[in-house]
């Protein structure tokens, strides 16, 4: 998907789903990130919004827009093509995982510079608070989707294979917990806004040592990986499953 910057006084390309816009083409997804428009959790709202609440100025985001979609360097996965099963799969091995090595590698970073400059930027401590809720809650949450939801999505996939219909076996449909993982979704998205917030977009003193810079650098990283794992779990996988839901209950 190419946008025209031409065709952006028309309100065509500004009225789009955020999220539509990234299922098009993921590489969206980087101009969103630079400019700080949430393409997972509030990514169900027109473009227009965002830009209007970050005060960005639309032809120079279309324009970093197009070229990055047009940048050959950058992946063009299909994500929304694939099995809900591989996905899941897909889902589990790299941000899950990711998530399990990163939180207790970033929590001693930002241990260490707090220890030692928290009487100095005494909102390191909040940073560090705010990260160790964020880290126990995405394992708790992580540990739901690995024993429950994505078990129950493979489930319906087979179901499917065999032309059977669904048993809800408990859990009534899986909007239910669906419905309970996009809450979670949405309150370690608060938590991600709240740390960039307090590190101001995780700008360094000029003071900063090895160690504060290397924390800094590993919360963005982790940002910018919620997001993405977020963005194929809200828009690809859990709308994916409901619809093969419904499919299923229908026959």
């Amino acid at each position: 998907m190419n946008i025209d910057t031409n065709n952006t006084q028309t309100g065509s390309v500004e009225s789009m789903i955020i999220k539509d816009i990234v299922l098009n083409n993921f590489k969206a997804a980087n101009v969103m990130e630079k400019y700080g428009i949430d393409f997972c959790c509030k990514g169900k709202r027109p473009l227009y919004e965002a830009l209007a609440e970050k005060n960005v100025d639309s032809e120079k985001f279309f324009e970093e827009l197009n070229q990055t979609m047009v940048d050959p360097a950058q992946s063009d996965e299909r994500y929304e093509d694939w099995d809900l099963s591989f996905l899941a799969n897909y889902i589990v091995n790299n941000h899950h995982s990711y998530i399990k090595k990163n939180v207790p590698a970033i929590t001693a970073h930002l241990e260490k510079i707090a220890a030692k400059h928290g009487r100095k930027y005494e909102y390191l401590n909040n940073v560090l608070n705010e990260f160790d809720a964020l880290g126990n809650e995405l394992i708790n949450h992580m540990l739901k989707e690995e024993r429950i939801l994505f078990p129950l999505i493979k489930y319906l996939e087979d179901t499917k294979r065999f032309n059977e219909k669904p048993k809800a076996d408990g859990y009534g449909t899986v909007k239910n917990p669906i419905r309970k993982m996009e809450n979670e979704h949405s309150s370690a998205g608060t938590g991600l806004e709240n740390i960039r917030a307090l590190t101001k977009n995780f700008t360094l003193p000029e003071d900063a040592c090895t160690t504060f810079k290397i924390a800094y650098k590993e919360l963005e990283d982790f940002e910018k990986d919620l997001h993405k794992h977020v963005h194929l779990e809200n828009n690809i996988l859990f709308p994916r499953a409901i619809q093969l839901e419904e499919e299923l209950l229908s026959k």
